[in-house]
């Protein structure tokens, strides 16, 4: 986060009434979730059906954990890495990276190879092969027409069907909150989320983030529990953007409108 973010947080939340506690506590503050990770073993080789190189002069290059099959998963540009987190946090079962590899003809009967960036499954069962690439080569059309070339001919059976992912879907804000809503649900405490729950279901109108924090001794087991509930559709901006203190809110879960 660059300095003049940090300046622009500090007088908004002042002038909102809602500072950040920068207290430092006598005793050291842990997260307790009610279920704890266990590593039982060290993450299986990717699966990927090519491996990027490791270092790019052009691209970022990066590595992580996949938590829906344990295994490790290769990302060969920012775009990617943010592409990725964002698709951990919906509603999608199986997840893999660097396939399918799929042949296809073009219109002059030339036989081209193409890999996907990811591939995944979704809980009705419906499959996606997905590319991603920067809007600039999206605009030129090549990438639309080869993708459409691909899906009129089967995908090779990889795949239900094509999409493609821009900077407009992994923004710099959206991958900022699935990277907070991954990190919720690894420290999630149950007794917390109820709580807050109950919380949102007095709350009529819209409310910035850090009022469902203020007055808390410790501000952090309320903070992840409301991200576990922005993950369950409980709770999220009004306007699409990085949710910070002062991010204007609204409930928007059936359960909580049907009370008010």
């Amino acid at each position: 986060m660059r300095p003049e973010h940090h300046i622009k947080q500090h007088l908004l939340e002042r002038r909102l009434g809602i500072g950040s506690s920068h207290k430092i506590p006598e005793t050291v503050t842990f997260l307790r979730p009610t279920l704890t990770e266990t590593f039982e073993s060290l993450p299986r080789p990717s699966e990927a059906s090519r491996i990027p190189s490791d270092k790019s002069p052009f691209n970022t290059r990066a590595a992580g954990v996949n938590p829906m099959n344990d295994t490790i998963i290769l990302m060969e540009s920012a775009l990617e890495l943010k592409a990725g987190r964002i698709l951990k946090t919906m509603e999608i079962v199986e997840l893999r990276e660097q396939w399918p590899k799929v042949e296809y003809v073009d219109q002059y009967g030339e036989i081209h190879h193409s890999t996907f960036d990811f591939w995944i499954r979704k809980r009705s069962g419906r499959t996606v092969a997905i590319a991603v690439k920067p809007l600039e080569k999206v605009a030129s059309k090549a990438l639309i027409d080869g993708l459409m070339l691909i899906k009129d001919q089967g995908i090779g059976g990889y795949a239900d069907d094509v999409s493609f992912i821009t900077e407009y879907f992994a923004s710099e804000y959206a991958a900022a909150n699935a990277e907070n809503i991954l990190f919720a649900r690894r420290a999630r405490n149950e007794d917390d989320v109820r709580e807050a729950r109950e919380l949102l279901l007095d709350i009529h109108g819209r409310i910035r983030f850090g009022e469902l924090m203020k007055g808390l001794e410790i501000q952090a087991y309320r903070r992840n529990a409301l991200w576990c509930l922005i993950d369950e559709g409980w709770l999220r901006p009004v306007t699409p953007s990085l949710i910070e203190d002062y991010t204007l809110m609204e409930v928007t879960h059936p359960d909580a409108r049907s009370t008010s």
